[in-house]
């Protein structure tokens, strides 16, 4: 009987919490609908397609070569703000918009507030100042915590083991492995933030963010050349890349790609914004001028020669980024040959912090690249870099996946 008389009890206080969670639940609801102010969420999305005119790299391309038709996603975007009736709806209503763009660098995060109104919506690739003077290092914080550094995954995911011959050689930041006569290394990620451990080698008080980054991505260097020499010296003739999942990170890339030959190699750099026209005009169909500037000349890259036999890249769909443009340089140049699928299609990122709307009407950000980056052919990076030999990288049966790289390598 005690027992039946708590469970009772029980079910009651659960009974009313239930009603209670209903109720709030529907003030929240009352409370949305009733204060919601379409003109100020409509105005915040003049905003972002004014900002989207003059500074998203990839405006025009996603208009004239993907056929995108921006007038009538504006069109439903404009009237579904005004019958969302709540900021739910006029939220979800925009996250529409913008993932019609299928570009992973143009996306919504939660911003800093209050907004300084005299900040630049666009951020300029070049100032007036020499680089010298705009130039401030701000302090890192107290310790690698505070400076936003974290320990990323860096193991192996591709399931490298199932293949004959698979000897692990190393672990730890970049994990290395030999299967027969190739050395196979594993880049995880491309930002010095993803690499705790290194941070606080390098770290010592009152060291600045940019003086950090440079120290952890010279010792991150010298782990990479440990590693190919390493696999160098147990025998390795051939070596694999494994960038599968790399999402990016930063100009650090470079240096790596340097690693990987001692030719000199080049490639178009990357096309910053920078309209000479009033480009408004194209959400109303209206000729304007192109967002992006005049194709630059050519950049060189130097190799270093640490690697110089020939190079396999793994990569997939979650290579993106920084690691897109380590596929781009190798493959352009023939360094190396890409094995897997074709990449994310995030291109060139955020130059100087890219091109940032901030709403008023609610606490998010909109950012979008304010570069663009192109093959030889003309294919804005965007749209991803296909492989040159294609294999399963998103199959259930792992043992399908390391036969067809095994029957690859067994080719090459």
């Amino acid at each position: 009987m005690p027992n039946l008389i708590r469970f009772t009890a029980m079910l009651k206080f659960l009974r009313r919490l239930a009603l209670s969670v209903v109720v709030l639940l529907g003030l929240v609801v009352l409370w949305d609908v009733t204060t919601y102010d379409a003109p100020a969420w409509q105005a915040d999305y003049r905003r972002l397609k004014t900002d989207m005119a003059s500074g998203y790299a990839n405006l025009d391309w996603m208009a004239q070569h993907r056929k995108l038709d921006i007038l009538a996603l504006d069109r439903q975007t404009t009237a579904a703000i005004d019958g969302a009736h709540s900021r739910v709806r006029a939220f979800l209503a925009i996250r529409r918009f913008i993932k019609a763009f299928k570009d992973p660098h143009f996306r919504m995060r939660v911003g800093d507030r209050p907004i300084v109104e005299a900040a630049p919506v666009v951020t300029p690739a070049e100032g007036d100042a020499t680089e010298e003077e705009a130039f401030v290092d701000s302090p890192a914080g107290a310790d690698c915590t505070a400076a936003g550094y974290e320990d990323a995954n860096h193991a192996f995911v591709f399931p490298f083991a199932r293949l004959p011959g698979w000897t692990p050689v190393r672990d730890g930041d970049f994990p290395t492995a030999l299967i027969g006569d190739i050395g196979v290394l594993r880049i995880a990620q491309f930002g010095e933030d993803s690499y705790f451990g290194a941070c606080e080698k390098v770290f010592k008080p009152g060291i600045g963010e940019y003086e950090l980054k440079l120290a952890v991505r010279a010792l991150q260097q010298e782990k990479l050349k440990q590693a190919i020499g390493e696999l160098k010296s147990k025998g390795a003739t051939r070596l694999l890349i494994d960038i599968s999942g790399n999402g990016g990170g930063t100009e650090w890339v470079d240096e790596v790609i340097a690693l990987m030959t001692d030719h000199a190699m080049s490639r178009e750099d990357a096309r910053m914004v920078g309209p000479v026209c009033d480009r408004s005009g194209i959400w109303r169909g209206e000729p304007v001028c192109q967002v992006l500037q005049d194709a630059p000349e050519r950049i060189q890259l130097q190799g270093t020669g640490v690697w110089t036999g020939p190079v396999l890249v793994l990569a997939d769909r979650g290579t993106g980024s920084a690691s897109e443009s380590m596929v781009a340089w190798l493959k352009l140049n023939h360094v190396a040959t890409i094995i897997g699928e074709r990449t994310a299609g995030a291109g060139c990122g955020y130059v100087n912090g890219g091109t940032r709307t901030q709403f008023r009407a609610s606490p998010f950000d909109v950012m979008m690249s304010n570069c663009a980056r192109f093959l030889d052919d003309g294919t804005n990076e965007v749209e991803g870099i296909a492989p040159d030999i294609e294999i399963p990288m998103h199959v259930e049966d792992a043992t399908q996946q390391a036969a067809a790289l095994a029957a690859v390598l067994a080719k090459k």
